[in-house]
């Protein structure tokens, strides 16, 4: 039986939400300015707000100003209050319709000079689906030891497609310039990794070369120790992430030998 209680809502090209009907009806009936459903983050200074990042069902005032808003009118908005530095929200916009066009991120929706919109991707931050984050490093090792073989191997899949994306801007000449876990959005339907927040991204042809290639090996350290951490689950394994995260593991570690042990041992399990 159909729920009368909710409807399928397009939040960007690829994914749908499941909306409950009194957030539907905001939807097909809006109301003069945007209706906050959820605070994601509020940052405040001595009790004064700096920024805000909420969904949103948009307004009437915003679906007349941005025509993405009215095909996509739940979406993600991001607002500075004055005190706050931040950079150019057109500057986030443009990089975020570069990297659509490049890896498909799903598309921005707009910008002012105080606020930036852009599709929602419904599922989980990678970080939040990977066992790693003991400090130090080296106990992640006995983590990788526990993990299931499905699990090892579906989180390697996702940082692989996560690595291929990078790879792919890169070669286009954006660096995402803030490449931590939280930013890869993993989500279920369709099944696929989503690189999210380019407001730090930074153009090729803006740089020193010296200057972009540190940022390049910067935004695939992350990406390079969860490959260390995973291969001490299933071994070593073949491609161009597996290779790079081997090859800069004393780099990435104050102790890399107790993973490259661990990882030749694991081979042979």
């Amino acid at each position: 039986m159909e729920n009368s209680e909710a409807t399928m809502v397009r939040v960007s090209p690829r994914h749908e939400v499941l909306l409950a009907l009194e957030y539907a009806e905001l939807i097909e009936h809006p109301p003069e300015h945007d209706f906050v459903m959820r605070t994601i983050t509020r940052r405040e200074a001595q009790g004064l707000p700096l920024m805000s990042a909420e969904m949103v069902i948009a307004g009437k005032d915003t679906r007349q100003t941005f025509p993405l808003a009215e095909e996509y009118p739940m979406h993600f908005r991001k607002s500075y209050f004055p005190g706050r530095l931040h950079g150019d929200p057109k500057h986030e916009f443009d990089n975020q319709q570069r990297a659509s066009e490049i890896v498909g991120t799903p598309p921005p929706i707009g910008w002012t000079k105080s606020s930036f919109r852009s599709c929602f991707v419904p599922g989980k931050p990678y970080s939040r689906l990977s066992p790693f984050g003991a400090d130090p490093p080296e106990g992640n090792v006995p983590v990788a030891e526990e993990m299931e073989l499905a699990k090892a191997v579906g989180l390697w899949w996702l940082c692989g497609q996560a690595f291929d994306q990078l790879n792919r801007l890169h070669a286009a000449g954006i660096a995402h310039g803030d490449m931590e876990l939280h930013n890869i959005a993993v989500a279920p339907s369709p099944a696929e990794v989503v690189l999210l927040d380019f407001e730090l991204a930074k153009n090729k042809n803006e740089m020193e070369t010296d200057a972009w290639e540190k940022l390049v090996q910067a935004d695939f350290a992350e990406l390079l120790k969860e490959a260390v951490y995973l291969q001490c689950a299933l071994g070593r394994q073949p491609g161009l992430m597996a290779d790079m995260a081997m090859e800069r593991i004393v780099e990435l570690f104050t102790s890399p030998g107790r993973f490259q042990r661990h990882i030749r041992r694991q081979a042979a399990v």
